[in-house]
């Protein structure tokens, strides 16, 4: 997974339009302690069906731990009534702090890319292997960082920086073939079979070539 964490405050919005290129999967993170947070989302979807078509989008209420504290900021029917009206792939509600579904949101990122495989440009790399880029987006400091941070480093830190414009990481994530539908194993068979044989015909016609 090439996992691109995108800077939310609003100064860096005219970025955004060139990451959507490629993507395979999208999470929306809101902060669930900020009513706000949640409400500026819908600014993404156009972006985002525009640019990258009907791929997979996963809703992410983040900062779960603090609802015991201040309880619940945003009613649960406002969101489930998002979830339907865009027609997202599920809502998840994670905390980075207490690293709650922070492995879970990333399998299903992994997952719903490998469902909605086209594939795109270097997604196969062989027959076990893809590399899939995953866009996460939502207002500043809703912890997109901090979720990557956890998954990646196996860690919540403290202090971390702002992201200022973009930045990204790189993470292998195993997922078994029995997750996988039957309809997309066999898809996946038939695109990397069609790949080798791309390669064994560029590779003849390079012999071919220098032969000649």
């Amino acid at each position: 997974m090439s996992l691109w964490d995108t800077g939310g405050q609003e100064r860096f919005g005219f970025f955004k339009t060139d990451f959507f290129k490629g993507v395979a999967a999208v999470a929306l993170v809101f902060d669930l302690s900020r009513p706000d947070t949640f409400d500026s989302i819908e600014e993404y979807f156009e972006d985002i069906r525009e640019l990258s078509g009907n791929i997979p989008i996963i809703l992410v209420g983040n900062k779960d731990d603090l609802k015991k504290d201040i309880g619940e900021m945003i009613p649960r029917e406002k969101i489930i009534q998002m979830v339907n009206q865009y027609s997202l792939f599920e809502y998840i509600e994670t905390s980075a702090f207490e690293n709650l579904n922070v492995e879970k949101l990333f399998h299903r990122l992994s997952l719903t890319a490998l469902i909605d495989l086209q594939p795109r440009l270097g997604e196969i790399i062989d027959s076990n292997h893809f590399r899939f880029k995953v866009l996460l987006l939502g207002a500043a400091a809703v912890g997109k960082s901090a979720l990557i941070t956890v998954f990646t480093k196996k860690k919540f830190e403290e202090n971390y920086k702002l992201t200022v414009g973009l930045d990204f990481m790189i993470q292998d994530l195993k997922i078994e073939e029995e997750d996988v539908p039957n309809e997309t194993l066999n898809f996946m068979k038939n695109a990397t079979k069609k790949k080798r044989i791309k390669k064994i015909r560029k590779k003849e016609e390079v012999q071919s070539s220098l032969s000649g």
